[in-house]
């Protein structure tokens, strides 16, 4: 066999590094023959075990193996001790160290530490192994390890390319000792995601100190400013575990310090800012350490599904912080507070692009709403329709609702078409934002504001409702001279008037469960509204 210069560098280095076969074992087989042996096997049957280890077919080791003619690549000591490091650092990317091999390659490199004689076949099982670690790893690092498809089949968002030469990349990595400056690259450019995995390594070695969240017990009633008993002491000494700091720490009166404290407790995990400690702010109060890493690593998860490659002006929405925010430069230069979908009724998550507003809409009543929820108000009352300013047609012909017999249809049998008309009681408002959507959704206005003073603000059909909508139409249309001026001009005409952007506004629709805030720098956890974090934390903890 020809062998390359880096081949015979390779061998030398198997000689020098693992030492020479041991006579009178089973050493028949050089470390080259037993990683072909095990390559062309799975090549065959798509995967294999290897010392109760699972490797699944993977076109790039068996590319690597095939180019370095099978000669083992971790040789060198300070590439494996760097393999181990990188490894174990995958629990701070919120990432399973059990998902590669983690315990095998210790063992064995403990062996070599101490001597223990191998054989042949056991060198090229580790190397195999070893390649199958940090090949997995970047691969979960640059696109994620569960499939967000597969959670939900609305997701259209493109996914991070994998580097071209990725054999080749990593081979150079491990003949310059590179490996650890490579794995620092591959984490995602987002900041959040940075900031989350700082936060996941502060909490992680408060709990390593031995910090922990005791817990506490709810004392039968709300307690509220100016109680005084033994249970506002118990809750006094608890929050102080979250950093906060009271004047009079010792005494037993809900005093004004604590009140802010229970305020802006609640505010950081997305509950009514009452400043009254109910069961909900109970609760909160008792999660775990645990549970508050199991949901930054959820969320650093989800980070690994966006393509970094992020345009420099988009608006995204995040379901679970139910707001609005525009983006321009990397910066928020807008937000403001949205009600999203609720429950069997879910926003879905996908990106796409705002076309145009449409000023004045009508209202085209989904076949589901219509036959569903307005079909049975109209069989009891039959001017249901005119009273809202409603319209009923049956294909492009106008009906008078009074001339039909609505007891004779049902759910899945009404032939008609429900359209609201433009006003200040259709239910899309004044304004609404189209971006092409297999989903029919949409931003848009609403004459129900008292929503958007609730604090969980689930409460649509599945499109997003905007709190200052004529504001965000400013936002998306002042380079065409639509200034406050001109929009509500617009809006007096009552007439419909689609205007199309300049140039579309990129739309990311997203599901966050927490953030960190950029202004005070405070971590922040929202409510998993439509309970989405479980799935995802039960494949993450799943060995592979």
């Amino acid at each position: 066999m020809k062998r390359t210069a880096f081949s015979v560098l390779i061998v030398f280095l198997v000689l020098t590094t693992y030492g020479t076969v041991v006579p009178g074992t089973d050493d028949d087989t050089s470390v080259q023959q037993g990683i072909r042996k095990y390559i062309n096997e799975l090549e065959g049957s798509g995967t294999m075990k290897l010392d109760k280890q699972k490797i699944v077919r993977n076109s790039i080791i068996t590319q690597l193996y095939k180019e370095t003619e099978y000669e083992p690549v971790w040789v060198s000591v300070g590439n494996r001790k760097d393999l181990i490091e990188v490894i174990e650092g995958a629990y701070f990317e919120g990432l399973n160290p059990e998902d590669y091999h983690i315990d095998y390659i210790r063992e064995h490199e403990q062996k070599l530490k101490e001597g223990v004689r191998l054989s042949m076949d056991d060198y090229a099982i580790a190397d195999i192994m070893r390649t199958d670690a940090i090949l997995t790893f970047a691969f979960y690092m640059i696109q994620g390890k569960v499939n967000p498809t597969e959670l939900n089949p609305s997701w259209n968002y493109s996914k991070r390319p994998m580097p071209d030469n990725v054999e080749l990349g990593l081979m150079q990595r491990l003949q310059a000792g590179t490996l650890k400056e490579g794995a620092v690259i591959l984490r995602p450019e987002i900041l959040i995601y940075s900031k989350l995995r700082s936060r996941f390594s502060l909490l992680d070695s408060m709990q390593k100190a031995g910090i922990e969240i005791p817990p506490l017990e709810y004392p039968g009633k709300s307690l509220r400013p100016g109680d005084s008993s033994v249970a506002v002491g118990a809750l006094k000494n608890h929050i102080s575990i979250y950093g906060f700091v009271f004047s009079k720490p010792d005494n037993d009166v809900f005093d004004e310090d604590l009140e802010k404290a229970v305020k802006d407790f609640q505010m950081f995990n997305g509950l009514d800012t009452d400043g009254i400690c109910g069961k909900s702010t109970y609760k909160a109060l008792n999660i775990s350490l645990d549970d508050r890493l199991d949901i930054i690593r959820v969320n650093m998860e989800r980070c690994r599904w966006l393509n970094n490659d992020l345009p420099q002006e988009f608006l995204l929405v995040n379901i679970a912080d139910y707001n609005l925010y525009i983006f321009r430069e990397r910066q928020v230069e807008y937000e403001c507070r949205v009600v999203v979908g609720k429950e069997f009724h879910e926003t879905p998550v996908f990106t796409s692009e705002i076309k145009y507003t449409v000023f004045n809409p009508t209202w085209t009543v989904p076949y589901s709403i219509a036959s569903k929820e307005i079909l049975p108000k109209l069989k009891k009352d039959p001017n249901y329709l005119q009273n809202r300013n409603m319209t009923l047609l049956r294909g492009k012909e106008v009906v008078d609702p009074k001339s039909v017999d609505f007891k004779e249809y049902s759910q899945k049998n009404f032939p008609y078409t429900i359209r609201q008309e433009p006003g200040p009681n259709n239910a899309l408002g004044l304004v609404k934002f189209i971006f092409p959507n297999k989903y029919a959704v949409y931003l848009h206005d609403t004459p129900s504001k008292s929503y958007f003073e609730k604090t969980e603000r689930a409460f649509s059909h599945g499109c997003v409702r905007v709190k200052d909508p004529l504001i965000l139409a400013e936002q998306l249309l002042e380079d065409k001279g639509y200034d406050s001026e001109k929009i509500a001009e617009v809006i007096k005409s009552k007439k419909i008037q689609n205007v199309y952007l300049s140039k579309p506004m990129p739309v990311m629709i997203i599901y966050l469960t927490c953030d960190v805030n950029d202004i005070d720098g405070r971590m922040y956890f929202f409510n998993d509204v439509y309970g989405r974090d479980k799935k995802i934390l039960a494949e993450l903890k799943e060995k592979k």
